[in-house]
């Protein structure tokens, strides 16, 4: 299964540096850009949302920490397969068909049920009640 993992990443300290680590992260991923949300948080940061297997989520950590670039890394596989507190950023259209595509691949009946049991039936929407139809 994909991972959601928001990175929040510092600026490189030189253009060296950041073409060099973007040449890795795209190589980490093969490169599918269809696979990388990008936005800055209110103070200027760069955030990336990746969707992709805990692998390449783990070798891109080393990546930002290894280059001194990682200022904080969170999973929200979770908080995104149950469609709760998604960054606006995802409502913009070439974004919000990147987490299409990755509910597409990863929602399943198992995960819709896990929702109801931890937030309940009312919390189910258009997109669960089609996965719970196959």
């Amino acid at each position: 299964m994909e991972e959601v993992g928001l990175f929040v990443i510092g600026e490189p300290s030189s253009n060296m540096v950041k073409r060099k680590v973007m040449r890795r992260v795209l190589n980490i991923i093969e490169g599918n850009l269809k696979k990388i949300a990008f936005c800055d948080d209110k103070n200027g940061n760069d955030i990336m949302y990746v969707f992709t297997d805990q692998t390449k989520q783990n070798l891109l950590k080393e990546l930002f920490i290894e280059n001194e670039l990682l200022i904080s890394h969170k999973d929200l596989t979770r908080n995104y397969l149950y469609q709760i507190d998604i960054d606006p950023v995802f409502k913009q259209k070439e974004y919000e068909e990147i987490l299409n595509e990755y509910l597409s691949r990863n929602l399943n009946t198992d995960t819709v049920l896990d929702k109801i049991s931890d937030l309940g039936i009312k919390s189910l929407n258009e997109i669960d009640y089609k996965v719970l139809r196959k």
